[in-house]
């Protein structure tokens, strides 16, 4: 049996339209760049503007996979701290808390935008049920 890789499938509109939604509040709410939020997405400035243009036609899962995460963590940091301004905070502050060494868990995410939004929500998660 052969397996091939290819593209992920796309999300249903309406599903995408959610989450690209609560995408553009967590980066509103933490600050980020159009870069950043690039970054985070795994996107190009094309794929990028695309997909904010189509509002949301055309979403990969890998796309809503990363989102995914990044909603958790939010809802993490929102269970953690009393207003948004403290979680938006919190994202941004260094940490020596593993798996950070030192770096923001925003800045973590963005070194490594593969692993670092997965292994951000298992810390913020596990953080959140301490």
């Amino acid at each position: 049996m052969e397996c091939t890789e290819g593209p992920s499938p796309a999300v249903p509109v309406d599903k995408a339209a959610v989450a690209l939604k609560g995408f553009r509040h967590i980066m509103v709410q933490w600050g980020c760049t159009e870069a950043e939020q690039k970054q985070l997405l795994g996107l190009s400035q094309t794929e990028f503007d695309e997909l904010t243009a189509d509002k949301s036609a055309g979403m990969s899962g890998q796309v809503l996979q990363r989102i995914s995460y990044l909603m958790g963590i939010a809802r993490a940091l929102d269970a953690l701290y009393p207003s948004d301004d403290r979680a938006a905070e919190r994202i941004c502050k260094p940490t020596t808390d593993e798996p950070f060494c030192g770096l923001s868990p925003l800045a973590f995410m963005l070194a490594d935008p593969q692993e670092g939004p997965r292994l951000t929500r298992r810390y913020f998660d596990w953080k959140a049920m301490t």
